[in-house]
């Protein structure tokens, strides 16, 4: 079940302590595989991650948390860059007392993160897993992110919600489940914040394309093995760019046919597999 576990908040003094709300789900069997951590897209929250958590957790423990700035984890806004993320990272994994390496698996903005943590604490991470994260953002990609920038300008995180639904979701899957689009709407909005989700945007989605944080940057940096997924109908991740990134990384390439950017929901069962496969390698 979900739970705030409580670590430092040195963006809000250096004595001040914030809480990270995770939904950590104990290994089921006892064959020492270890922690696995889901870091998920920008609006994403824990629940997000609630049809992998229980089969995922059949072999491992597993652990999604919602970083500064997602859902309702308690931390000091005026920093959500990546190197404060990182840092927010490896104080969950303290806080959490978790044997080190861990495996680490982002998706989306999740991935950039999970880029991040894997290129400055290689320590950390056993075996890195990305989906539905460029190699270097495409004019397409580049047009989505300015249309999202453009609905949050009106200071309403419902519009950013209804622009960008068609942007993440596959078309094979948006046919087969419009009945269900208002209510991810309106699940969007109640578990974020507008000031959470606008300060991610500005300082991490908004990066400047020469930033080391970019992920062909990171990219470079990163040693451990990889898996890199990405959807055929991906229209922010490209699949000729995440193929690029999966290159650079030396990675493993997995691209779903008939799924769109959200991989995990569109297509969860081919998804899961290929990640457990991976991981189990």
């Amino acid at each position: 079940m979900p739970e705030f576990v409580t670590v430092s908040d040195p963006v809000a003094g250096a004595t001040r302590q914030g809480r990270i709300r995770c939904d950590r789900r104990e290994g089921e069997s006892d064959e020492g595989a270890p922690p696995l951590l889901l870091l998920g897209g920008m609006t994403q929250t824990v629940a997000s991650w609630s049809g992998q958590l229980r089969p995922l957790a059949s072999r491992r423990t597993v652990i999604a948390y919602e970083a500064r700035g997602q859902g309702t984890t308690e931390l000091d806004l005026s920093d959500c860059s990546p190197p404060r993320h990182v840092e927010d990272f490896v104080a969950l994994l303290d806080a959490l007392a978790l044997p080190r390496p861990v495996d680490l698996c982002g998706f989306s903005f999740g991935g950039r993160l999970a880029l991040a943590i894997a290129a400055t604490h290689p320590e950390l991470i056993r075996r890195l897993v990305i989906t539905g994260v460029a190699h270097e953002r495409g004019v397409q990609g580049a047009l989505i992110v300015r249309g999202w920038a453009a609905a949050l300008r009106t200071g309403d995180l419902e519009a950013l919600a209804w622009v960008s639904l068609p942007d993440i979701l596959g078309t094979d899957y948006l046919e087969k489940n419009a009945h269900m689009v208002e209510g991810m709407v309106k699940t969007t909005v109640q578990r974020n914040s507008f000031a959470g989700i606008k300060a991610l945007f500005d300082q991490v989605l908004a990066l400047d394309s020469a930033s080391p944080w970019q992920a062909s940057r990171l990219a470079a940096r990163v040693s451990c093995p990889c898996l890199v997924l990405g959807g055929e109908q991906d229209r922010v991740a490209p699949p000729q760019e995440v193929a690029a990134l999966a290159e650079q990384l030396h990675a493993e390439l997995e691209i779903v046919p008939g799924a769109g950017h959200t991989l995990p929901i569109e297509a969860a069962g081919a998804w899961r597999q290929r990640v457990e496969r991976f991981l189990d390698a």
